[in-house]
């Protein structure tokens, strides 16, 4: 067998149950975070992602880098409709990570419009060397989101990145901190 075939097979045959359990209840959190926070009167759209790349800057003909959210387009005018570009300015991390695996829910939200974005999702981290790599360069992660299609819908910039490429504490929430959305120049 082909040396890299075989890292591949490996890395699927370590995905199991408990995998499968950490996104059901990845799930089940995120809702349970966007009805919190409808009692209290926000505005909570839940964007479902299932696929999320690790992206570095050397992977691709661009530059652009970091988490690549993957909408489906059933859940594409909701993410449009709840977006907006300057309104977004913090975000909170929720969630847990096993193998390496990040199983997390992001909040994106709009504190004076008391409005937030959730957007549930699960990564690699054993495979983003290079995109981690790319952050610490840049001094900024960013999150992309796309249609399967390749239709940019958004793009929000971390400039604190840790919690999205280490594990969440004990707490579940990882952090507050500051977004810095950014005008889209293509596909990502």
């Amino acid at each position: 067998m082909d040396p890299e075939e075989d890292a591949l097979v490996r890395q699927r045959q370590r995905f199991g149950e408990e995998h499968i359990t950490a996104w059901e209840q990845t799930l089940e959190e995120t809702d349970l975070l966007a009805e919190d926070r409808r009692e209290d009167g926000w505005e909570a759209t839940v964007v479902m992602v299932p696929h999320t790349d690790t992206v570095s800057k050397d992977m691709k003909d661009h530059d652009r880098f970091g988490l690549i959210h993957v909408v489906p387009n059933n859940y594409a005018d909701a993410f449009v409709d709840a977006y907006d570009e300057e309104a977004y300015t913090e975000y909170l991390v929720y969630g847990d990570a096993i193998d390496g695996v990040m199983y997390v829910a992001i909040e994106l939200i709009d504190p004076d419009g008391k409005r937030s974005i959730f957007v549930p999702c699960k990564y690699d981290m054993t495979m983003s060397e290079g995109m981690t790599q790319s952050a610490l360069d840049e001094g900024a992660l960013y999150s992309h989101f796309k249609t399967i299609s390749g239709e940019i819908l958004g793009r929000f910039r971390y400039e604190e990145f840790q919690p999205l490429v280490a594990p969440p504490n004990k707490d579940n929430v990882t952090s507050t901190t500051g977004i810095d959305d950014v005008t889209d120049d293509g596909d990502a």
